[in-house]
């Protein structure tokens, strides 16, 4: 990974962090855990599963460099995958089912604690892709989706997850004030 490339990975990951703490900052408890339908998550579980995969994703990164360099073959189907994830997964026209161990339980008790976790978890995550003299573009595990990914495209996936997640709870916040102003508001 360049400098240039830590630092880039480093700058999206702070500027997703600051949009979703800004948008979550004025939320009261009620609106944290409104959801417009029991099938769709609550801002409180967007951010929750945010934070589930940025720790999976940050301790599986931390096994591959460990290992042994990928495949020159392997390393060849990611070139250029940063741009498309980039791209796509903020984007939810297209929606994908998170996989179980990453779903939301709403293990929080309130706001506060989700909000230090995730900021915590965040913090950590920048402080690797800054520093990092790790071999990221070496090592590689797949996506269900995109394939194989190379270290610094998963830190990419980081940044844009949160980005797409920061859209759902958008679609949700504007959902609880439509519920509010017609006075139908539910817990």
């Amino acid at each position: 990974m360049t400098q240039a490339e830590r630092e880039y990975a480093a700058v999206y990951l702070e500027r997703t962090k600051a949009k979703l703490l800004a948008t979550t900052s004025s939320l009261t408890e009620t609106q944290w855990r409104f959801k417009p339908a029991p099938e769709q998550w609550s801002p409180a579980e967007c951010i929750e599963h945010i934070a589930l995969v940025e720790v999976f994703l940050l301790e599986t990164i931390h096994k591959l460099v460990a290992g042994p360099p990928a495949p020159q073959d392997v390393l060849t189907q990611c070139a250029g995958k940063e741009v498309v994830i980039e791209k796509k997964v903020p984007d939810r026209a297209v929606k994908v089912q998170a996989p179980e161990r990453v779903r939301p339980t709403n293990r929080f008790a309130n706001s506060a604690d989700l909000i230090a976790h995730f900021s915590a978890t965040r913090d950590r995550t920048i402080e690797y892709a800054r520093t990092t003299p790790d071999p990221l573009r070496e090592r590689t595990f797949p996506h269900f989706v995109f394939g194989p990914l190379d270290g610094y495209q998963w830190l990419i996936f980081l940044a844009a997850h949160g980005e797409r997640h920061l859209n759902q709870l958008m679609e949700v916040t504007a959902a609880e004030a439509n519920f509010r102003q017609a006075g139908t508001v539910r817990g």
